[in-house]
């Protein structure tokens, strides 16, 4: 059996030392709250901007399958984290990142009908699953409170913006 996590406290801020030597902070801060979310975001924004543009069905269901993948990592990232107090706090969560994993998860049916249009070389099926996954996790997501949160690179992650199928 591995050492059990020990967590230590110093100024204000907890350190989780995990079996592995790996280590977790969790700020209490607004402000650090702000910057961890938003350099989250900012990588999720980069792997989506990255991606290339599907060209035929098997590059939609990679282009579906990275997108879910980056969205779904920051919303566990930010799920994981200190989120703010009181108003802010609950604004974030009910505003951001309840329907975000809400949008995630419904949208898995259409990534599941994407794999199987693809391996049935069904173009038309392929394209309205497509278009169906390719906005995983922004359904429902009130991008303004991200914004009135000082979450801009939140917000432009989680905005719905239909990518279509370029087949």
């Amino acid at each position: 059996m591995g050492a059990r996590p020990r967590l230590t406290g110093l100024a204000g801020l907890a350190i989780l030392v995990t079996a592995g030597g790996g280590l977790t902070a969790c700020a209490g801060g607004s402000a650090d709250f702000t910057r961890q979310a938003e350099a989250t975001c900012s990588t999720a924004a980069r792997t989506i901007a990255a991606l290339n543009r599907p060209s035929d069905p098997a590059a939609g269901l990679r282009y579906a399958l990275d997108r879910y993948a980056a969205v779904e990592l920051a919303v566990s990232t930010v799920t994981d984290s200190a989120l703010p107090g009181g108003e802010p706090g609950q604004a974030l969560r009910q505003g951001w990142l309840r329907p975000a994993r809400a949008s995630l998860l419904a949208a898995r049916p259409a990534l599941s009908d994407l794999q199987h249009a693809v391996a049935d070389h069904d173009r038309v099926a392929a394209a309205a699953a497509f278009t169906r996954a390719a906005g995983a996790g922004t359904a429902s997501v009130d991008v303004a409170v991200l914004r009135s949160q000082q979450l801009p690179s939140c917000a432009d992650v989680f905005a719905v913006t239909p990518v279509a199928p370029g087949w």
